[in-house]
């Protein structure tokens, strides 16, 4: 079943800032090439179970409606999709719109993505845009390095107290790993030393990662890590994508400093405008109608592998007005 009004630019000529695709002819083309590259089963798959019925028909239980009985249907062959319980329908872009809550264009740049689809390069308003969107994509790159680095961290014989912490948490390694949980060694330069080679002191500086002194003629001095000896929670966007960290301590007394501590505002994080296992509790979220909101990410973390996964945290911070908005995109329920 095709949907004319997807694939029709002029309908959609609102495009929000930072969207890679713009108002030209190739913006039809480009959604048409991913829509034939893209296989429907598989999205739908990232987000719902499928069961296989007929040779190229597929059911599951309908997220966009409570059922107990599976009504939802994808037609693999035809590449759409159909419910008999609520009567929703479309291809691959309507349902990854109606489920991200995204628009047209956006729906199309999540199904590359997912595809593997290179995007088209975005034209920018000005050189200023154009250089924040290079430092944005170089910062996510960094916290993705980071986040790996941390992990193998953890798993080496520096980790082992902080293996012991979270195991004494009922952590299992598969938990550490699906959160992707590590450990920041006692070292000031450990973490510097290992990203200098894919990123330049500009871009490390406005990572969060790092901290230095301030001289008296206003100037900044050397970099240092930031995190030390903590464990070290990566904290993502609804995407999946890491944008910061916190950190808990894994010492006592003065000399521990605070028992967590968070990344500081940077051009991917914003205090109180995340909230911590979207990405992997949104789904869940729809289906279940509501969130089940904790404040630390250790509690939703607790809570999520025990098999209640439409669980989110306020990360340590009171829950905002931009968070309340986050939400509601999702549900109008959390307790």
């Amino acid at each position: 079943m095709h949907d004319d009004s997807l694939s029709t630019p002029s309908t959609h000529s609102a495009l929000p800032v930072g969207l890679i695709l713009n108002r030209t002819p190739s913006v039809s083309d480009f959604a048409q090439s991913v829509k034939q590259q893209a296989d429907i089963v598989k999205v739908i798959e990232g987000y719902i179970r499928l069961r296989k019925g007929s040779v190229q028909n597929f059911t599951g239980l309908c997220p966009f409606h409570k059922e107990k009985t599976p009504s939802f249907n994808v037609n693999a062959t035809r590449q759409f999709f159909y419910c008999f319980g609520c009567q929703v329908t479309g291809d691959v872009f309507t349902f990854v719109g109606r489920i991200e809550n995204v628009g047209f264009p956006e729906a199309v740049r999540i199904v590359a993505q997912k595809c593997g689809i290179p995007l088209p390069k975005r034209e920018y308003s000005s050189p200023e845009e154009a250089a924040g969107a290079r430092l944005r994509a170089k910062l996510l790159d960094l916290h993705e390095a980071a986040t790996a680095w941390f992990e193998e961290q953890l798993r080496g014989p520096e980790g082992t107290v902080a293996r012991e912490y979270l195991a004494g948490r009922g952590l299992t390694p598969e938990g550490i790993k699906a959160f992707h949980i590590g450990y920041a060694p006692d070292s000031f330069h450990a973490l510097e030393e290992r990203l200098r080679s894919v990123a330049d002191s500009d871009t490390l500086r406005a990572s969060g990662l790092f901290s230095s002194k301030e001289h008296e003629d206003g100037t900044q001095g050397p970099l240092y890590d930031r995190f030390r000896k903590r464990v070290m929670f990566p904290i993502a966007n609804e995407s999946g994508r890491v944008i910061a960290f916190t950190a808990r301590t894994l010492e006592t007394g003065e000399k521990a400093g605070p028992k967590y501590i968070n990344s500081p505002e940077t051009p991917l994080y914003s205090k109180g405008q995340v909230l911590f296992n979207l990405d992997k509790a949104r789904s869940v979220i729809r289906q279940a109608g509501f969130a089940l909101l904790v404040e630390g990410q250790m509690d939703c973390i607790s809570v999520f592998l025990r098999g209640i996964q439409n669980v989110i945290a306020t990360s340590g911070t009171a829950f905002t007005e931009q968070q309340v908005a986050i939400l509601k995109r999702h549900t109008s329920t959390w307790w």
